[in-house]
């Protein structure tokens, strides 16, 4: 065998074993390999599928995503929201993503005793737990709570300290606490002694069993309340 014949064969092997053996050129081996895939080899943007395999995003930002955790106000799959979990404690009220108005959704959708209020349904008292119960935005702002309340007596004459501290009766906001023989209703400052919508404590209306409110009592006229089929007309039952 001649010295070229021995060459040719030598060059013919070499040019076919790559495509037999593998090397260290195959692609998704050595990171030469799927762009964005097997980590080798440009990406799009130069490190995998943006915003999946943790590669750099294409608006800049520099969020990982995991698994999404519903109502919780992060956005753990990087999609720029907290997904809800809709009405996980089922007090009546879908839970808050991010960015929404707390008092028009659940704050904290694991508590039953978190909630704003929301259409026929009232809202959570604020108690003084280091919670945000009415999800309002703060904490711990209820009379019970502040010391700007401590010394207002009887305490129901105010419902919740101002982010200045002082005391004050929201439903009537300005006046401060209700003058000495009122009550912080819903409605303002009433007296439940007399007041018919609030006869005995906020939002105890008397019925057409009755037509006024003595002492906190319901009556008709100055007899108490007509029985349930009766109507109290002129101070009379069935008048």
């Amino acid at each position: 065998m001649t010295l070229r014949l021995v060459s040719t064969l030598l060059f013919a092997l070499l040019l076919v074993s790559p495509a037999c053996g593998g090397d260290d050129d195959a692609p998704g081996v050595d990171g030469g390999g799927t762009p964005g895939v097997d980590g080798g080899g440009p990406g799009v943007d130069g490190g995998g599928t943006p915003g999946v395999d943790g590669g750099p995003r294409p608006d800049g930002g520099g969020c990982v995503p995991t698994v999404e955790i519903c109502g919780d106000r992060i956005d753990q799959n990087c999609d720029g929201r907290d997904t809800s979990c809709g009405d996980t404690d089922g007090d009546g009220i879908d839970a808050c993503r991010a960015g929404d108005d707390l008092t028009r959704c659940d704050c904290d959708d694991s508590r039953t005793d978190v909630r704003p209020p929301f259409g026929g349904v009232p809202g959570a008292p604020e108690l003084c737990d280091e919670r945000d119960n009415d999800c309002d935005g703060r904490v711990d702002e209820a009379a019970e709570c502040c010391a700007g309340c401590a010394a207002v007596e009887p305490r129901n004459r105010a419902d919740v300290c101002l982010e200045t501290g002082e005391c004050d009766c929201s439903t009537e906001a300005g006046v401060g606490p209700c003058a000495a023989g009122e009550t912080c209703c819903s409605g303002g400052c009433v007296d439940t002694q007399t007041d018919f919508d609030n006869c005995g404590g906020c939002q105890t209306m008397c019925t057409p069993q009755a037509d006024r409110c003595v002492a906190g009592n319901c009556q008709c006229g100055s007899n108490p309340v007509c029985d349930f089929i009766t109507m109290c007309v002129g101070g009379s039952c069935g008048g």
